[in-house]
């Protein structure tokens, strides 16, 4: 009896393992539904950072795309629009005005750090620091605050 009992308990265990090719369709498949999953969301990710960039890169732009999305979110009429339109044209010149009077500051930090780094780094090492730290620096400052005088 006891060898009955050992004998269905062991046939029992294996049968509820799945084979070896099973266990491996679902890595596999597990494995297909992670890089969907990365290749998705570095597809958004790299759409929503060129629209950023583009935004930092034109003023003026902002307010007319603003308002002709609240236009369509909101169901503002024409005189809305128009009046919501002045309203954020008006406020973006007036924070232009902000970041044109805290350009010196921001100029005088932004070349003391790319300075200050290089200066840890060896002559290489600080080359393409400084190449990198531009390029940044010209992808995330817009020119208009950082190129204009105020």
């Amino acid at each position: 009896m006891n060898q009955l009992n050992t004998q269905s308990f062991s046939h029992s265990t294996d049968s509820s393992l799945p084979p070896k090719r099973k266990r491996w369709r679902a890595v596999l498949l597990g494995l297909i539904i992670l890089i969907c999953g990365f290749a998705m969301g570095s597809g958004v990710t790299v759409i929503v950072v060129r629209k950023m960039a583009h935004i930092i890169h034109t003023p003026g732009e902002a307010p007319k795309r603003i308002t002709e999305r609240m236009r369509r979110k909101l169901d503002l009429t024409d005189a809305q629009a128009a009046k919501v339109q002045a309203i954020l044209t008006e406020r973006e010149k007036a924070l232009l005005g902000i970041f044109r009077e805290i350009q010196p500051r921001l100029r005088k930090e932004l070349e003391r750090t790319r300075e200050d780094v290089a200066a840890v780094l060896d002559s290489e090492q600080a080359k393409k620091w400084r190449e990198r730290f531009d390029y940044l620096q010209n992808k995330w400052v817009p020119p208009h605050v950082t190129n204009e005088q105020p």
